[in-house]
């Protein structure tokens, strides 16, 4: 985090903060709402598509539910729980699910969603042709996850890792419970088709970036726009820093002041495409988190510590994964 937020404070006292301060200034207060409106859009798509995946894996939860819980999990968006927090109140909402389990939905959700961020800002991408071996590199990568968790050879090597590595051995049953569980995920065909919604949600995240880009008056195309919102998140994502603090923003600016925007406005649109983003999921998280809190009576973080269905063993690596 201190890496992070450090800088973000170098970005800014390497620019004119004068020049910083006339464009926030100067922002297009009217499209506020608009901002506002498309955040909480995109984060009730990713409860809606949560739901489909937690169908699968046999969680009696209905979608309003999986979308308070959602929402209340981007509480801890700027913390290293990040994406697990949503993971840990489900888990603790629906008894009749294993932790791993839950996990794995988030895991198939996210690697899904990265993907088709990648391909929609393909149009971009091919405008900037230096830019066409980072769209490769982050593709494969994506690829080699998935592949890892799902070609039994590649994750033969994976758990032999964990097994022989002291901090991480104490959750190989864990790992390979993600594992099963993954697999089954994606090999069902529901989980491509209910994938429109993380389309429509991807849309909506680069239609956010894009007016942010707008309210500041600078000229950039939405091609381009969604080319460099998936950089940032795969900045964000191989950084390993909670929330991709730091490193999405450096990514953003960078890549506006290649496309011929302004640096200080380059840096008012990190800043600000941060801040209607997860800065409002945030807000809305704790408000939607006390909401739950009464309505599932959740512990919390206490909900990490392992309970006796965790205890149990693993299933032997490579055996045919079931429902």
């Amino acid at each position: 985090m201190a890496i992070g937020v450090g800088a973000i404070a170098a970005l800014i006292v390497a620019s004119n903060p004068g020049e910083l301060g006339a464009d926030l200034d100067h922002f297009d207060l009217p499209t506020i709402p608009a901002l506002l409106a498309l955040s909480t859009a995109f984060y009730v798509l990713q409860g809606l598509r949560w739901f489909f995946l937690l169908r699968e894996v046999g969680a009696r939860i209905s979608i309003g539910d999986t979308i308070l819980l959602n929402v209340a999990g981007q509480s801890t968006a700027m913390l290293p729980l990040g994406e697990l927090t949503r993971a840990v109140f489900v888990s603790e909402a629906c008894t009749e699910l294993e932790f791993g389990d839950v996990v794995a939905t988030v895991t198939v959700q996210e690697l899904i969603f990265m993907l088709i961020l990648i391909i929609i800002a393909v149009p971009g991408v091919l405008s900037v042709h230096r830019a066409l071996p980072g769209l490769v590199v982050a593709s494969l990568g994506i690829v080699g996850v998935i592949a890892m968790l799902t070609v039994p050879p590649f994750f033969h090597l994976i758990h032999r890792v964990v097994e022989r590595t002291p901090v991480l051995r104490r959750f190989t049953a864990q790992v390979d419970n993600l594992r099963q569980e993954t697999v089954v995920l994606l090999h069902r065909p529901d989980t491509l088709v209910w994938s429109v919604i993380s389309v429509a949600q991807a849309g909506i995240g680069i239609s956010l970036f894009w007016l942010v880009i707008h309210g500041l008056r600078a000229d950039l195309s939405w091609a381009m726009a969604s080319f460099v919102l998936a950089a940032s998140y795969v900045a964000g994502a191989i950084s390993l820093i909670p929330g991709g603090i730091g490193a999405a923003e450096a990514s953003v600016v960078g890549l506006l002041v290649a496309a011929g925007v302004d640096p200080a406005t380059a840096i008012a649109a990190a800043l600000l495409q941060r801040i209607a983003d997860k800065g409002f999921a945030t807000l809305m998280g704790f408000i939607a988190y006390g909401v739950a809190r009464r309505r599932f009576r959740l512990s919390g973080l206490a909900a990490l510590r392992p309970s006796h269905r965790d205890a149990s063993p693993p299933a032997a690596v490579g055996a045919p994964a079931s429902a």
